[in-house]
């Protein structure tokens, strides 16, 4: 019963309890043990496991714990000691929204007398029921629940196309948070189960729509409180435990079997146009010419999309052009003669030396990586002596190669930030 009530990051004093003398001296804690047990208390989860604590009469007058959410009361409180206890559950902590206390013995019936010498706008809301949370609850689930308004909840594809513009995402992450965070303060009141079941499938979409659209940061069902993560992890794990693992890198083959198991054209081109976008931001500073040429098309493409010039066909096949550049620029790289972290600075200077021949291009390319290599020693992206060195001879040979006057300064510039990318950490 008590852990159903409880967030498990969150820590629980329950004062009451047997008074008995005996049991007491059976149980006392010197003055040194009670201070390690009250400080191990104090620490988060992932550093003490230590989540309860029962007393007769202390940790009340100057006792303060963040971590705290909940208090069980089993014994009369009155004035001052009753609003300390409130207190104690009150102070902000990290992810900590409310406060619970569960009243045994019917102390709040007390608590009007111990606000009387407060004025009332001070207090208002001190101290509420939780029922007092069902309407705003029935509220939050309203609004999580109405971008799915006229959609077959069975169809996952299609609730999931709801969530493909990146604003409507954002809105529907901010509905499903309040929402869940409503249901993990009345859970378990037999009040929250008509909404347990939205509760899971909106989870269960929510971390569908991380995974199809690559989102990076944000909906994580770890942000839920411990309540509300169960109920949805439990229900993920149940229907479709594929998704619980991380999204399957785009180069892969098991890419190639999941766009199988999509049957919307629509849906397939959504997930390979957010699997290309991520696949993009990720590669970017690896190779700025080749991915840099791709965000480019991609852009073209969604425009050409929105504006009808393609079909959903020809929209997949040009996707697939992408996703075939991509996998195919590591064997690009070895027909040429590159190990893949030269490769990027080859086709760096073949872009920016335009019309020069292949081989003198190729030759710059390994003379170049070899400079890198040669000063790329520990720690050398923060030593300055060393980086205007490799800039310096770096120039010396775009200069032996006839690169432009005009264009040598800033190749240089970029071929040094390629280099911190590749050759930052050398093994010896």
């Amino acid at each position: 019963m008590l852990d159903e009530l409880t967030d498990y990051e969150s820590k629980v004093i329950i004062s009451g309890g047997h008074n008995d003398e005996e049991e007491m001296k059976e149980h006392h804690l010197t003055k040194q043990e009670e201070k390690q047990v009250i400080q191990r208390f104090k620490k988060p989860m992932s550093e003490d496991s230590l989540s309860f604590i029962i007393v007769c009469d202390k940790l009340l007058t100057g006792f303060d714990a963040p971590i705290e959410q909940v208090m069980y009361l089993d014994k009369p409180l009155k004035e001052h000691n009753l609003l300390q206890a409130i207190a104690r559950t009150n102070r902000t902590y990290d992810k900590k929204t409310y406060g619970l206390i569960v009243d045994y013995y019917g102390v709040s019936r007390f608590l009007e007398e111990a606000l009387g010498v407060f004025h009332e706008e001070d207090i208002k809301g001190a101290l509420r029921e939780v029922d007092v949370e069902i309407p705003r609850l029935q509220t939050r689930h309203r609004k999580a629940m109405r971008f799915f308004d006229y959609k077959n909840k069975d169809n996952l594809e299609a609730c999931l196309m709801v969530l493909a513009p990146e604003d409507i995402r954002n809105e529907f992450d901010t509905a499903f948070q309040k929402f869940s965070e409503s249901m993990d303060m009345v859970l378990p009141n037999p009040k929250a189960k008509p909404y347990v079941d939205d509760l899971k499938w909106l989870g269960k979409i929510r971390k569908l729509a991380k995974s199809r659209y690559h989102v990076e940061h944000g909906m994580d069902i770890s942000d839920c409180g411990e309540k509300v993560r169960e109920l949805v992890e439990e229900h993920v794990y149940a229907t479709t435990p594929h998704i619980l693992v991380e999204p399957i890198d785009i180069l892969s083959n098991r890419f190639d079997q999941k766009l199988d198991e999509i049957k919307s054209p629509e849906s397939k081109a959504a997930e390979m146009e957010h699997a290309i976008k991520h696949e993009i931001r990720v590669k970017l500073e690896e190779n700025p010419v080749l991915y840099t040429s791709l965000k480019e098309r991609l852009e073209e493409l969604i425009e050409q999309r929105k504006t009808r010039q393609l079909t959903i066909e020809e929209l997949l096949e040009e996707y697939r052009d992408v996703m075939g550049v991509m996998r195919n620029n590591a064997e690009e790289s070895a027909q040429h003669g590159f190990e893949p972290k030269e490769y990027p600075f080859y086709q760096m200077l073949e872009k920016d030396l335009e019309g020069f021949e292949q081989d003198d291009v190729k030759d710059l390319t390994h003379i170049i990586t070899g400079i890198i290599r040669e000063h790329a020693v520990i720690d050398w992206t923060v030593k300055d002596d060393v980086k205007r060195e490799m800039r310096r001879q770096i120039k010396k040979k775009l200069r032996k190669y006839n690169c432009p006057g005009a264009q040598i300064e800033a190749l240089a510039v970029q071929l040094m930030d390629l280099a911190e990318v590749h050759y930052k950490h050398i093994a010896y």
